[in-house]
């Protein structure tokens, strides 16, 4: 579903990846996590069809990058940390403007709402939701086009810790209905409770991919926390690449 070899990227002085690379399967749930600085958004910018890799490739539902940037677009539906919808706008039509925008039909707007629960905040203005429900909402928008990959940013960092629990279910069942997921979140207990596997960032650089031992996450310092701590250190860095 995802394949990702030896991929570069410079800014400047700054090598934001150094020779990645890593597959994820059709229907797996796979995390990304890593300190700031470590390359996660320049990672996730590639997959989105927004960077161009120096060098390397990644190909997404068969789809390449470099030979077709438009359509591996459409394969990706993205959940950010903060949505930018229109705080006037109703639930309806934020999602019937981002349907026009990917050159989906305005009439999957309701089926896309009634898929991941929000139908009856279609007329409510987005200003007036909770942070849960407008990541539900932002969720929705993803699906708009049916994409087969669902990528999300830090997707729970801003809930309160219901609202968590609700959309970690909701991408769990996305997830058993054949979505490939790839999370990406400092928050490991996310990454435990979802993710198959899980791969570590370090300096651009895949330090390590992990299988997830989600009975671990029950226990303090163990099981993948031990493990991420372990290949990224202590170190605090404020700078993210």
């Amino acid at each position: 579903m995802i394949r990702a070899q030896d991929l570069q990227k410079r800014y400047g002085p700054v090598h934001a990846l150094r020779g990645v690379g890593f597959t994820v399967a059709r229907g797996e749930t796979f995390g990304i996590i890593g300190p700031n600085g470590a390359g996660k958004t320049t990672l996730l910018k590639v997959l989105l069809g927004l960077v161009r890799p120096d060098a390397g490739t990644v190909a997404i539902d068969d789809v390449d990058l470099v030979a077709d940037p438009v359509r591996l677009r459409r394969a990706v539906g993205y959940v950010p940390q903060r949505d930018g919808f229109d705080e006037g706008a109703t639930g309806r039509e934020a999602l019937a403007f981002l349907a026009r925008l990917r050159g989906v039909p305005g009439s999957e707007v309701a089926a896309r709402a009634s898929s991941v629960g929000v139908e009856a905040l279609l007329d409510r203005p987005v200003g007036t939701l909770s942070g849960g429900q407008r990541q539900r909402l932002s969720v929705a928008a993803s699906l708009l086009g049916d994409p087969p990959v669902l990528l999300l940013d830090e997707p729970t960092a801003s809930l309160d810790p219901r609202a968590t629990a609700a959309f970690r279910t909701l991408v769990a069942d996305l997830a058993a209905a054949g979505r490939t997921v790839v999370l990406c979140s400092h928050l490991l207990d996310d990454v435990e409770r979802l993710c198959g596997r899980v791969m570590v960032l370090l300096d651009g650089k895949v330090a390590t991919i992990e299988t997830v031992d989600r009975e671990a996450a029950a226990r303090p310092r163990s099981g993948l926390e031990a493990r991420f701590l372990a290949a990224v250190g202590t170190e605090d860095d404020d700078d993210d690449g």
